[in-house]
């Protein structure tokens, strides 16, 4: 069954082909024209890839000679694609091939994917416009090769997500890769190092999700008594390997609401709410891994993401719960867990106040919590600064702000930082777009010397607090590790609660800041008797000016109902020149209501002055970029990236 499944593949695109009528450019009807020469030339020569198009304008028969172009370009993928064909089948059973077909086409005829294209118009006149564009074979390669890395990086992504118990990025980034192969020309026989092993990605990559969704426990924590309309809100815990997850994407089934919009588990700990008519017994979860809403993240494979089905990749991913006559109960396990999980500030490597020395930062953050589950934030007024209640108001409206869980006092830690002192921290969920999207945070407070609240942070995940807390050797006293931590906590909710001043005070005046970007110089060759005129892609960095870079910034705030950072990795170091400069190079995801990213974050901090810390160089590019780092392997976490080692 499934060869004459691949069979039925291979046949799509010489019927395609056949139909645009390319077999000869030349006009019967006379002479043929120098650029009709140089098409017939370029026909005849099997260095060159071409597609042939015409239309009623040129950008009609533009988009007609690409499709024929990047339609011969994926003949090569065709007999692949059956990698993925189990999960592009339709409810009658039958495979979409065709529709799978076309997204990796499309997927191929992306900007970034023709640089070096050429065009030679036949007739640029009209009535009936005809242009052929053509692509040297060698640039396919390096196309396919480019795709080739980018899929061995995103399973090394995945890899390194999955060990910091990141169960929802490792999920999208091996997910992302597995369709991704599925459109290179040696997508079954393509390996790459995993844990310094070869391993073959088409097989290697649905396991290893299965294997992870085989990991993750949930359990039920908690469980509110019915309100009046007969919902309850539920506490869950999610485990990894026996460990509360750093961070995991999950949905539940609602009955006759149908499926919940993604939810989010961090540092182990989420909240449901379900109505009067949500089936209970059992209460089915489903381990998200697709996140379709974050497709946007990677235009040029946006189209295999969109296509492609993968529904039945980890049937595993289906949990449920409370399967028993009793119903629904809470796990006396899982409300400890909970409660440990609530109070897991960062107790490895950095010392925590003695209970009796925060009580009385314990009664303020209690009546904090109480303010929030009960509206009444005015009541609240006198435990701030004047900045700091503005932030609290700020983060009170990011989103449809609700405290998680039912902690009590003495379930928080508190941190001394010399005069301050830091709260760690009070969980919270925020939800955008009615309730569509969602974000779990969890919230630390800053008390200055006079014991109110002058800020407000959404934390650091656990594993990267914990990694930077564990720092040893002269750098990195307690004191520093609060700072670097604190710092990359204030950075990412600036962004979030839109406070350009306070970002704008970050920036050296004369900060180095960064952004990659890919250019084409054209260059004229001659080729024979013609000249071709060849764009080479060249890798160039713009430097903006302070100034530049917060007017754009405050454009995006003004455009944008939220903003949410989350770093995927962090990686923290003493820069070697100057005592109190660190390098920190991030994965950033970067989510709005009208645009995404994903890419490379790098700052360099200056943390002479600790209140007053400032950032000497910042750059951003959207992925890796092997020239930067030639001496550097490629399964390096620095591999093509701006790091301490670029500018030390």
């Amino acid at each position: 069954m499934m060869k004459n499944r691949n069979r039925k593949i291979v046949f799509l695109l010489p019927a395609l082909l056949l139909a645009s009528g390319a077999g000869s450019v030349a006009d019967a009807a006379g002479p043929a024209s120098p650029q009709v020469q140089a098409a017939e030339r370029i026909m005849a020569d099997d260095e060159y890839i071409y597609g042939v198009g015409t239309g009623a304008d040129r950008q009609q028969a533009m988009q007609q000679a690409l499709a024929e172009m990047t339609a011969k370009i994926s003949v090569n993928v065709t007999a692949t694609t059956s990698i993925t064909s189990d999960e592009t089948s339709r409810g009658d059973g039958l495979i979409d091939s065709q529709t799978q077909l076309k997204s990796v086409i499309k997927s191929y005829s992306a900007p970034a994917n023709l640089e070096g294209m050429e065009s030679v118009w036949l007739d640029d006149r009209g009535p009936e416009y005809r242009v052929m564009t053509y692509l040297k074979r060698s640039r396919v390669e390096k196309m396919f090769q480019r795709r080739r890395d980018n899929v061995a990086n995103l399973v090394r992504e995945g890899v390194r997500a999955e060990e910091a118990g990141k169960i929802d990025l490792a999920l999208r980034y091996l997910y992302q890769a597995y369709v991704v192969l599925g459109s290179l020309p040696d997508a079954r026989d393509f390996k790459a190092p995993v844990s310094g092993e070869q391993v073959l990605l088409s097989t290697w990559i649905p396991e290893k999700m299965r294997d992870i969704c085989s990991g993750v426990r949930f359990g039920i924590a908690e469980v509110s008594k019915p309100d009046e309309a007969g919902g309850r809100t539920i506490s869950l815990m999610a485990h990894y390997n026996g460990e509360p997850v750093t961070s995991i994407g999950f949905s539940y089934w609602r009955g006759q609401q149908g499926q919940s919009p993604i939810l989010t588990a961090r540092d182990g700990m989420s909240e449901i709410e379900v109505g009067p008519t949500t089936p209970l017994n059992p209460l089915s979860l489903d381990i998200e891994y697709r996140f379709a809403d974050e497709n946007h993240l990677v235009p040029e494979y946006q189209p295999l993401l969109e296509t492609f089905d993968g529904s039945g990749l980890v049937p595993n991913a289906h949990v449920t719960l409370t399967d028993n006559a009793k119903g629904l109960k809470t796990d006396k396990k899982e409300a400890q867990s909970f409660k440990e999980a609530v109070a897991a500030g960062a107790r490895e490597g950095v010392t925590a106040m003695q209970r009796g020395e925060s009580q009385e930062y314990a009664k303020a953050i209690g009546r904090i919590v109480d303010g929030i589950v009960m509206k009444q934030y005015g009541s609240l007024r006198d435990l701030f600064t004047e900045e700091g209640y503005d932030m609290f108001e700020r983060l009170i409206h990011y989103g449809n702000a609700r405290i998680l869980g039912k902690a009590t006092r003495d379930t928080y830690e508190f941190y001394p930082m010399k005069e301050r002192v830091v709260c760690r921290s009070i969980p919270m969920q925020f939800s955008f777009e009615g309730g569509k999207r969602k974000f779990t945070e969890d919230v630390t407070f800053t008390f200055n010397a006079d014991g109110l609240i002058e800020s407000l942070a959404f934390g650091l995940g656990s594993v990267a607090r914990k990694d930077i807390f564990a720092m040893q050797g002269e750098a990195w006293n307690d004191y520093m590790k609060m700072v670097v931590v604190t710092f990359l906590e204030n950075y990412k909710t600036a962004f979030a609660l839109k406070r350009s001043d306070f970002i704008e005070t970050l920036f050296d005046d004369d900060a180095v800041i960064i952004v990659g970007h890919v250019v084409k110089k054209a260059t004229l060759k001659r080729e024979g008797d013609r000249r071709v005129m060849e764009n080479e892609e060249h890798v160039t960095y713009a430097r903006k000016t302070k100034e530049e870079y917060m007017e754009q910034l405050r454009r995006c705030f003004r455009s944008n109902e939220f903003i949410n950072i989350r770093f995927a990795n962090t990686d923290v170091g003493a820069v070697d020149f100057g005592e109190d400069t660190y390098g920190i190079q991030l994965r950033q995801e970067y989510f709005s209501s009208s645009y995404g990213d994903v890419g490379y974050l790098y700052l360099m901090v200056d943390f002479l002055n600790p209140d007053e810390p400032l950032i000497k160089i910042r750059t951003w590019q959207p992925e890796r970029r092997p020239d930067l780092t030639p001496n550097l392997p490629k399964d390096s976490p620095y591999n093509g990236i701006f790091s301490n080692g670029y500018f030390g």
